[in-house]
């Protein structure tokens, strides 16, 4: 499942500061005010190291039985700050560590990509030339994502190699590669840390509002409401609550049930708070949490379903 997380960054451009008379807060607005212009602003040539950790908890009642479903995932990356000629940030990320792990009813399956040197299972090898590879996206001053370039050339690179039959064997290998680990990972991890920025300057208690979809096992729509809760020259501190919806304009193909045409009424709430380096925006922790509750219809039958997700984030600034 992936994760009910549109963003984990808050980038915050500080122009000049203000001393409050009853606070020794400095609070950086806009020439001179109380109102703050949130944008991207690392320096070229830093780095910085994020661990997300995230947890998907999935309880279904089939027949009267109970079946529970969990999926972790631990990545560890290093994202080095570049910029082109437009002004557009290039994240050159590097990962060094990718450890998956999920359990469904009875089985289970951990996968490391430490192990990939002596595994014999595919996925694992995969996910270790993924780690030893370096990913490039390329992010404007609001935090969208305008491209993401490397992930599907490496799985082109890969799947070449492994021989396949015909050519449809070929596109389904690529694209598992792509939803697995374009969308699951790479994508995924750069959206939640820059995909979370205003249109325009907010004060210190004003809330807006950010649209998006999340796919995994079954596609969702998310109205986010983020708040800026306080700022001062060190530390900014957002909070969020998300209202989810499921879409059935793509609910096929899904991991869970391995059924196609999945019908599904999903709904719920997600809520979290972030923690901004305030000079240069990047994110230093987080935790968003989200529940989800609702039926799929399946084969003629109605199966009660929760979702519970987690997803923790740290960040430091190596560079």
């Amino acid at each position: 499942m992936k994760l009910f997380v549109p963003v984990l960054s808050l980038m915050i451009l500080v122009v000049s500061c203000k001393t409050g008379p009853t606070s020794d807060k400095q609070y950086a607005g806009i020439n001179g005010t109380n109102v703050f212009q949130l944008r991207l602003n690392p320096a070229e040539g830093s780095q910085y190291h994020y661990d997300i950790s995230s947890q998907t908890e999935i309880h279904l009642e089939v027949d009267d039985k109970k079946v529970d479903n969990i999926n972790k995932t631990d990545v560890g990356a290093n994202y080095d700050i570049g910029k082109d000629s437009a002004g557009n940030y290039l994240l050159h990320i590097k990962y060094d560590k990718i450890h998956l792990y999920s359990k469904n009813g009875e089985n289970e399956k951990d996968i490391d990509a430490d192990n990939s040197g002596f595994s014999i299972d595919p996925v694992e090898k995969m996910l270790g030339v993924l780690k030893d590879a370096t990913i490039v996206a390329t992010v404007n001053q609001v935090g969208e994502s305008k491209s993401v370039t490397g992930y599907k050339e490496l799985g082109e690179k890969i799947i070449e190699g492994m021989n396949a039959k015909d050519m449809n064997e070929k596109n389904l290998m690529q694209s598992q590669w792509d939803k697995a680990i374009g969308e699951g990972i790479v994508k995924k991890n750069v959206d939640q840390l820059f995909k979370m920025f205003p249109d325009s300057a907010v004060h210190v208690g004003d809330k807006w509002k950010l649209n998006s979809t999340q796919d995994g096992d079954f596609k969702f729509n998310i109205k986010n409401f983020f708040t800026l809760k306080d700022i001062d020259s060190d530390i900014t501190v957002i909070s969020s609550e998300g209202e989810i919806v499921s879409d059935n304009s793509s609910n096929t193909n899904n991991n869970l049930t391995a059924y196609n045409n999945v019908s599904t009424n999903l709904s719920g709430q997600q809520e979290g708070e972030y923690k901004i380096e305030t000079k240069t925006g990047m994110l230093i922790s987080s935790k968003v949490t989200a529940k989800i509750k609702g039926t799929i219809q399946m084969m003629g039958r109605e199966i009660p379903v929760v979702i519970k997700t987690t997803v923790k984030t740290e960040g430091k600034k190596m560079k």
